[in-house]
């Protein structure tokens, strides 16, 4: 063996002759032993990376002089190379060599450094001293109403440190093709150490160990693809939960009230934590790790890692909220899905939507909540029936270039997962989850390794069920045509158009009798299709899927009208009040027109609620209604065609039998337009400017009408939620 050789970055010119002998030599890590030293104040970082090089099987080792690339943030500099098991020649800056063919617009953050060697042997052993200045604009990645801030990935600075595997804070070796690799072959063992810092914290993606006094230290509890290292100014608090050892860091405060604040938030962060750990573990199979962090980052995150979870201020500090099913929950069990388990990048991303049926709609059933899982479901059909056909891709691609995108993966992933469940059982659901634990902790998964575990549990082929709604794009559309009661035979034949494709589904129907109800399901694989369905007596009418257990999109009336539904068309009026415009309604105003302008053809125009105002105006497209618009003679004209349950009243509004007539009130609506049905008319307004308080994030809101209750100095309460729902029903003929 060679032995040892110590090169400095200052490296003489080499002909471009001599530097095109060399080869690529393909290798990849296997284990990093990584010490840093932090400067906040300062943003420094000053490393040392020892890293283990194997090569890549199947890869021809070429003899000769070779060279290997290791990739590092631009902002660091290398200061010496050492190596064992090769001869070290020379080291050359170059551009990124493997960068994403499909990022071509992204600037990458990192260079690659080549490192000549001559007489490698079948493992190298390459120490690399390296330091330099890592901070990034995270204002700029700060998007009102968004929880995940994506631009930052190398920050280190007073407020707080980001260092993920995207940012290149470590040298990484350059891989070609390393989409098409195994990627079990791209999993390294890993130790991390650094310094600890006076009032300051540091959580790795890693398992803590005592490093001695002074020091942090973390070890991979399996082997990873990367770690990050991330903290800030935190006071801590701990628990145990079994045998876990579950910690809350939150951004330390100086005053008292503060100070308690974050005491009853950590509690109830700690709470939640131990009931989500118990209610997983039976589902899904022991916790993956020892030991559970959250922390609070210091910019908009939503981000789970193995064995933490950073979320931003805002979602940190929400109260109640903060626990909604999505939130803490969802990050939670990416430790299994994601972080326990990982995603073979070669076959889509499926961890989103197992994530998200297991918690942003599972959390629902397990809390005997039918009625919000039932609403959970609709509004993934909801949102299906908005998407453009170019963007309704199979849930399947994932994660892939040009793939589906985030809301497919979500919310058609999620529905996906539950028709599963119901298609093989939910306890052979949960059955195969468990499976996938126990093989796959430590390792990649692919959509066929769920579909193989969901097989061995339930005993049934579901090939033709992955081939329709994992690997092929959109869903059925339904529409009941008819429905007609045969006496003599007790039979109820229904008719089910599918239009122009027709899926292979069971589809639940809901018989009405006069003193009753009975839910059936028939299965259709036809474009037309007419099933028999046992009747128990004579059926007055018939639903279609009234709880929404078939992702399909919906017709129109079915779509239930929210804001997007208004800023989803391409025109849009938008209706002041006369006078002087207030800030929050002009700030609605500019979040309904950006979506409308963006379209090739959208058209925005504004009108006050004056003399000049008549109702043909208003007779197509999406309308924004503000203020005291809405009670101009034209737009009650409008509304009164609608199926609006405002009433507008002195002082105020009214729905139903309650009135709110308090400066605090204000509403929010949206209703189908009754001349074009595709689009919404839009109503928000309040009894004072003061009752105006949540004007910037109206579109995150995801019911039909809402009222607001504002308090002095605080955000204003949602008091009334209503969903403007519409099932498709026939009535049933009778034919003897």
């Amino acid at each position: 063996m060679p032995s040892p050789c110590r090169m400095l970055l200052v490296v003489p010119m080499v002909s471009l002759a001599l530097l095109g002998c060399a080869q690529p030599f393909h290798v990849r890590a296997t284990d990093y032993q990584l010490r840093v030293e932090l400067d906040p104040a300062e943003h420094k970082l000053v490393g040392r990376a020892d890293i283990t090089f194997r090569p890549i099987p199947d890869r021809a080792i070429p003899e000769g002089e070779v060279w290997v690339a290791l990739d590092l943030n631009r902002d660091l500099e290398i200061a010496s190379v050492d190596v064992q098991g090769a001869e070290l020649k020379r080291v050359r800056k170059s551009r990124p060599l493997y960068a994403p063919k499909h990022h071509k617009k992204v600037k990458p953050i990192y260079r690659s450094h080549k490192l000549y060697l001559d007489g490698v042997s079948d493992e190298i052993r390459v120490a690399v001293t390296y330091e330099g200045k890592l901070e990034q604009d995270v204002a700029s990645g700060e998007k009102a109403g968004e929880i995940h801030n994506f631009e930052v990935s190398a920050h280190i600075a007073p407020e707080g440190t980001y260092l993920s595997p995207g940012g290149h804070w470590y040298p990484t070796p350059s891989i070609e093709d390393q989409d098409t690799l195994d990627p079990d072959l791209l999993l390294a063992s890993w130790s991390l150490e650094t310094d600890r810092i006076p009032e300051y914290e540091l959580v790795a993606s890693a398992q803590r160990v005592d490093s001695g006094p002074g020091r942090y230290g973390w070890r991979s509890p399996h082997d990873l693809t990367g770690v990050v290292l991330t903290g800030g100014p935190h006071q801590v608090w701990s628990r145990k939960v079994g045998d876990i050892d579950v910690r809350v860091h939150l951004k330390k405060s100086d005053d008292a009230e503060g100070q308690a604040d974050n005491e009853t938030v950590a509690q109830k962060y700690l709470d939640r934590t131990a009931e989500y750990i118990e209610r997983y573990e039976s589902l899904l199979g022991p916790f993956p790790y020892e030991q559970y962090t959250i922390i609070e980052n210091f910019f908009s995150s939503g981000f789970a890692f193995p064995m933490m979870t950073l979320f931003g201020p805002v979602v940190m500090h929400m109260g109640d909220n903060s626990f909604r099913h999505g939130y803490l929950d969802h990050e939670l069990v990416h430790s299994w899905w994601g972080c326990g388990v990982e995603v073979d990048p070669r076959d889509g991303n499926w961890c989103e939507a197992l994530t998200s049926y297991c918690t942003n709609y599972y959390g629902f059933i397990d809390e005997g909540d039918l009625e919000g899982a039932r609403k959970k479901r609709r509004d993934q059909s909801n949102f299906l029936s908005r998407v453009k056909p170019e963007h309704d891709k199979p849930v399947g691609t994932y994660g892939l270039k040009d793939g589906a995108g985030r809301g497919i993966a979500y919310s058609k992933g999620a529905a996906v997962f539950h028709m599963i469940a119901r298609e093989i059982g939910q306890d052979n659901f949960w059955s195969a989850c468990r499976r996938v634990t126990e093989r796959y902790d430590g390792k990649h998964a692919s959509w066929t390794t769920l579909k193989d575990a969901f097989e061995e549990a339930s005993g049934q082929n579901l090939d033709d069920f992955f081939a329709q709604w994992v690997n092929g794009a959109g869903a059925p559309t339904l529409e009941l045509k008819e429905a007609a009661y045969d006496a003599s035979s007790g039979e109820l034949a229904v008719v089910i158009d599918q239009g122009e494709k027709a899926f292979s589904i069971s589809v639940p129907l809901r018989i009405r009798y006069e003193d009753r109800e009975e839910d059936v399901v028939v299965r259709i694989s036809e474009s037309l299709q007419t099933v028999a369905v046992a009747a128990s007596g004579s059926p007055v009418a018939i639903e279609l899927d009234p709880d929404y257990h078939v992702f399909r999109k919906l017709h129109k009336s079915e779509i239930m009208p929210t804001t997007a539904t208004t800023k989803s068309g391409k025109g849009l009026m938008i209706v002041f009040p006369p006078g002087d415009r207030l800030d929050a309604y002009k700030t609605v105003a500019e979040s309904f027109e950006a979506p409308v302008k963006k379209k090739k053809d959208g058209a925005v125009s504004t009108v006050p609620a004056d003399d000049s105002l008549a109702p043909e105006k208003l007779s197509a497209g999406g309308v924004l209604i503000l203020g005291d618009a809405v009670r101009h003679p034209a737009v009650q004209e409008l509304l009164a065609r609608t199926e609006s349950p405002v009433r507008w009243i002195d002082g105020g509004f009214a729905i139903g039998d309650r009135s709110f007539t308090d400066p605090g009130h204000a509403v929010l609506f949206t209703v189908h337009h009754p001349d074009t049905p595709d689009d919404g008319i839009t109503v928000y307004a309040g009894n004072s400017e003061d009752a105006l308080t949540n004007a910037a994030i109206l579109g995150y809101y995801a019911n039909s009408l809402l009222v607001f209750e504002a308090e002095a100095g605080r955000r204003a309460e949602v008091i009334v939620r209503q969903d403007f729902e519409s099932h498709q029903r026939v009535e049933v003929l009778a034919t003897n």
